[in-house]
């Protein structure tokens, strides 16, 4: 079958958890199909058409407006996407997103992670935000992106939701038809993801006997991590929480403001190549999960994969990835969120049997080869449609 999926970002540039689910089905599908990705060239320079793998990649210029350059990188790739259509380069078209097919006017498949109107509630039924400023802005972006998106929402052949209550919020808040969507969670690579000796890394990072607490993401308000910042003033342990990821401009700001006196407990470390991520979750005794909304959390499935037990809020999808192996809390509650997390630092065998669980959830509902496996049957049958 030759796969033609459309992207904004691409390997090496990620600009959030989006890009990296793109990025996995598409090296997933290219192990026993012909895979096209048409992205941006955002992050990757001038290149237009490079093999990676099996995946022939085409990169279309990026605007420079960064909340509304996926609209135009959408127009450009629906243009492509006709010139190749006619000349029979593929069979079936997979927008990695639903936002970006509100042009196309052909047969498409399209994948739910957010709804805009999510978006739009996510903090105390306002749009989450890191400023006055923030918050207007989002506020008018966000309204103006839902009439995209519901464009896209009823061209759509058939839609892929990464979790029920994605495939939810689209039923019940657009008027979407159960029968024209399809779950499937995401996966990771378990052989990957998986315990690892961070003994080396733990000497590297000059940590001693505090425990350690892990946060990972692209740092927009939506991750609420300012909420986490106020819950470390509150912890009786020992500890160190450990940063991975890049901060949207001006939210980093916000966070270290609630820090107060024990900013020494923070390592930013930033963007950490994908070799070290196991490394990361095994190191840490606890993964923590403030976010305000989440499709679905592949954060989350990567430190369970780990045997890293997790605290989270209840939101979105997180309920439906965790189950019983974590503790959930309610969203923007630094009290709450700060008992949660010392329950379990001073519980050690508690701590060992929410990883051991978790890791079993994982290899069950979310491993690599049970996504692929259901996608390549969802495919075989809208072509046999």
């Amino acid at each position: 079958m030759r796969i033609c999926l459309v992207g904004l970002d691409f390997i090496s540039f990620r600009s959030s958890g989006l890009a990296v689910y793109f990025e996995k089905l598409t090296k997933a599908l290219s192990r026993k199909h012909e895979v096209t990705a048409v992205v941006s060239d955002r992050g990757l320079g001038k290149k237009f058409d490079w093999q990676t793998g099996n995946v022939r990649v085409t990169t279309i210029p990026f605007s420079r407006y960064d909340r509304t350059g996926w609209i135009c990188h959408s127009l450009r790739a629906t243009k492509l996407l006709r010139v190749m259509k006619r000349k029979g380069a593929f069979d079936l078209v997979h927008f990695g997103d639903i936002h970006f097919g509100f042009a196309y006017d052909r047969s498409f498949i399209a994948t739910l992670h957010q709804s805009f109107n999510q978006r739009l509630g996510a903090s105390a039924k306002l749009p989450y935000h890191s400023s006055l400023t923030n918050l207007i802005t989002r506020y008018f972006y966000y309204n103006f992106a839902k009439i995209m998106e519901k464009m896209a929402l009823m061209k759509a052949n058939k839609l892929i939701a990464v979790s029920n209550a994605t495939k939810e919020e689209f039923v019940t808040s657009y008027g979407i038809e159960s029968a024209k969507i399809e779950v499937i969670h995401n996966g990771v690579d378990t052989n990957f993801f998986r315990k690892r000796n961070a003994r080396k890394l733990r000497e590297r990072l000059g940590i001693r006997g505090q425990k350690v607490l892990l946060c990972v993401g692209f740092m927009t308000p939506r991750k609420g991590v300012e909420y986490l910042a106020k819950a470390l003033n509150n912890l009786d342990n020992d500890f160190i929480l450990i940063l991975l990821g890049k901060w949207e401009s001006g939210y980093r700001k916000c966070f270290r403001k609630y820090l107060g006196l024990i900013e020494n407990r923070v390592m930013e470390i930033g963007y950490v190549d994908d070799q070290e991520m196991p490394y990361y979750y095994s190191l840490a005794d606890l993964y923590v999960h403030p976010s305000l909304l989440e499709g679905f959390g592949l954060p989350l499935t990567e430190a369970m994969a780990c045997g890293t037990p997790v605290v989270a809020t209840r939101v979105g999808a997180v309920p439906e990835v965790v189950g019983d192996c974590g503790v959930l809390v309610p969203p923007r509650n630094a009290d709450i969120l700060a008992k949660a997390v010392n329950t379990l630092l001073t519980d050690d065998s508690l701590r060992q049997e929410l990883g051991k669980k978790a890791r079993v959830r994982v290899e069950r509902l979310f491993n690599e080869e049970l996504m692929i496996e259901k996608y390549l049957e969802f495919y075989e049958r809208i072509q046999r449609a």
